[in-house]
């Protein structure tokens, strides 16, 4: 028998052989004994013999790791490793049952594989694979989230100290959520990329620095020292909640880049001073009674 004439009993099997999504294979079994040369009922018999008595096939096929239960169920279906593994039998191991057109199968076989070789001849290609998608931009959970963490921050808080919170500590807690909101309903009426803060807000939120209430660098003072050193970075107020009580405060559009980056150079300058308020003393910041503005 010559490769042509392989090619030829190959053509003929085509319709029985498949090729998962996978890329796996099978061939039926009458397409596996056409390529080994046998008689379709004789092979069957092989291999349903595995669970009683088993053939000198079937001993071979669960010598290489194939179980018997598993060969039972080749009558839907031989897997493609399973069809090599057949196919190897009768070409060297099933002795004077040795079939010449089972070596030939087994030398195309053996150049590409039994797997390829079906992928090949029903021309299954690999699925592209999905393109991983990119990492969104972090964002902050919404409002509704952000203010159940804080209740529940502030219970917890409650409950180890007894209920006996800080008042400072509670007061903040509130004027945060009550500014939370405020923002997240000005965003709804008017929606937009403006960032509106105050500058003692800046600082810690964006800066991680502490401002205190009280010292050298008094909360107070910074927003003087903006309003008198930094005219140019706006004059805008609104009024908010700072210690529980509505008060106008000085805003910055911190969203523009030449703001923030002003925001930035003057509050790094407060902090390096050592004495701030007499630099704003020199400066005629407190000449002058003016209506009172929180920062």
């Amino acid at each position: 028998m010559s490769q042509i004439e392989v090619a030829q009993i190959i053509e003929q099997i085509k319709q029985e052989i498949t090729v998962d999504s996978n890329g796996q294979g099978k061939a039926s079994i009458r397409a596996t004994a056409r390529l080994a040369d046998v008689q379709d009922s004789s092979l069957r018999r092989a291999l349903l013999s595995a669970a009683l008595q088993p053939s000198a096939l079937a001993q071979s096929l669960i010598q290489q790791g194939f179980t018997p239960a598993a060969l039972e169920t080749w009558n839907e279906g031989i897997p493609d490793m399973g069809v090599a593994a057949v196919i190897e039998y009768y070409a060297f191991d099933a002795g004077r049952h040795c079939k010449q057109q089972a070596r030939l199968v087994c030398k195309a076989f053996n150049r590409i594989g039994v797997r390829a070789w079906m992928q090949d001849i029903m021309g299954w290609t690999k699925p592209a694979t999905q393109p991983q998608e990119q990492s969104s931009t972090p964002a902050l959970p919404p409002v509704e989230q952000r203010l159940h963490t804080l209740v529940l921050a502030m219970k917890t808080l409650a409950e180890l100290t007894g209920g006996k919170l800080n008042p400072y500590m509670e007061q903040q807690f509130k004027d945060y959520a009550g500014n939370l909101l405020a923002e997240h309903n000005r965003k709804l009426l008017t929606p937009s990329e403006e960032r509106w803060l105050g500058v003692v807000n800046f600082a810690e939120s964006e800066l991680g620095k502490k401002v205190p209430l009280s010292g050298a660098h008094y909360r107070g003072h910074l927003g003087t020292w903006v309003r008198t050193f930094y005219p140019q970075l706006g004059d805008r107020q609104e009024t908010r909640l700072v210690n529980g009580v509505q008060q106008p405060i000085y805003v910055y559009a911190c969203h523009e880049p030449a703001v923030a980056d002003g925001l930035t150079k003057a509050i790094e300058e407060f902090f390096a001073h050592p004495s701030p308020s007499a630099a704003l003393r020199q400066a005629g910041a407190f000449a002058s009674k003016k209506e009172k503005v929180s920062v």
